[in-house]
């Protein structure tokens, strides 16, 4: 009898785990796909002056992941992505990894080897 709540328990698990991952996988596209939309013309809102520095445009740039758009002006740099936005984006990939990995541990355990060594009775 226990050997099957066991296996059961092993089941649920691996389900709850999996919904976890899918959810978060999700979660984080989402919140890629919004930060690129709002990435996309970022550079160009920089360099028609609808994006307020200080002083002179300087450069402008992107990046793919996370992604972000930036415009460096003489005195400062403004981003197109808050930060509490790329906090976000980074603990739902955390999430991604750590569902992933507890449920591949469920679905291939590894054995327990035990004590590979065990001294004997005069040592």
């Amino acid at each position: 009898m226990t050997n099957i709540r066991t296996a059961g328990g092993g089941r649920r698990r691996a389900v709850l785990l999996g919904t976890v991952a899918l959810l978060s996988l999700a979660a984080a596209g989402t919140v890629y796909g919004l930060l690129y939309a709002r990435s996309l013309d970022f550079d160009q809102r920089c360099e028609r002056g609808l994006v307020t520095g200080g002083g002179q445009l300087l450069e402008t740039g992107a990046s793919w992941l996370p992604p972000d758009a930036w415009c460096r002006f003489e005195d400062q740099s403004v981003s197109a992505t808050p930060f509490w936005a790329l906090l976000l984006f980074y603990a739902l990939l955390s999430v991604v990894v750590w569902a992933g990995t507890a449920l591949l541990r469920v679905l291939r355990p590894r054995p327990y080897p035990g004590l590979d060594w065990q001294p004997g009775p005069g040592r």
